[in-house]
């Protein structure tokens, strides 16, 4: 597998080329719940399951880490990262779903990364781009294994889509759900954990459907 390679320069430089990207090819970027993130305990890892739907998923993911101030690592399938390498710099290593052995080891090396408590995991259960409106949704047991190698971690669904609402260019809408503690693996079941999360993010997504037919921002913060 290709572990992460952090940089804290190559981040504070990518960080701005990846707003500005952003702010060229979206209106805007929408957040509700962001204050679940900002108010992070330090002594308790996070772990952030996201729906995905569109390759921006993982630029999306970056911006609301730099915005909320998180030490963030997200798992990327291995065929995209070694085209795009450089990700590895911001955090990212790679799994090989359809391969157990190599599969087992990046669950693995994600579980020993949140052995320091402050950081963040990034993971898109689905595994591969799906349309948001497509049920039932398609789960890998990586997340649930994760969590059950894992003594105390905060598990958080986050839902996003990107909507043309009468502007030239389509805006973003994340909606993150709130942080539920885990404290003991003793038993969690793979299986049954991986569709108690499914179900999670569905309802989320569902919610955030709603939240975007009904014209119902209230709670939704704009941040680029």
């Amino acid at each position: 597998m290709l572990e992460a390679k952090k940089s804290a320069w190559f981040e504070t430089i990518f960080s701005i080329y990846n707003r500005n990207l952003l702010k060229r090819r979206f209106h805007s970027l929408q957040v509700s719940g962001l204050d679940f993130l900002r108010d992070k305990n330090a002594e308790i890892p996070f772990i952030i399951y996201a729906n995905h739907s569109s390759w921006w998923d993982g630029l999306i993911a970056f911006e609301i880490s730099r915005k909320a101030k998180l030490d963030s690592f997200i798992m990327m399938e291995e065929k995209q990262l070694k085209n795009l390498f450089l990700f590895r710099k911001l955090g990212a290593f790679s799994v090989v779903r359809e391969n157990p052995r190599t599969a087992v080891e990046s669950v693995n090396y994600a579980a020993n990364l949140l052995k320091k408590t402050d950081r963040t995991l990034w993971i898109f259960p689905q595994g591969e781009i799906s349309p948001n409106d497509a049920r039932p949704l398609k789960f890998y047991n990586g997340l649930s294994r994760i969590i059950g190698k894992i003594g105390e971690v905060f598990v958080i669904s986050l839902a996003m889509r990107y909507e043309f609402l009468g502007e030239f260019k389509p805006q973003i809408f994340v909606k993150i759900g709130s942080p539920e503690l885990f404290k003991t693996s003793s038993d969690c079941k793979s299986k049954k954990m991986t569709e108690i999360m499914k179900s999670r993010l569905t309802n989320l997504l569902d919610e955030l459907k709603t939240d975007i037919t009904s014209k119902n921002f209230s709670k939704f913060k704009r941040i680029i």
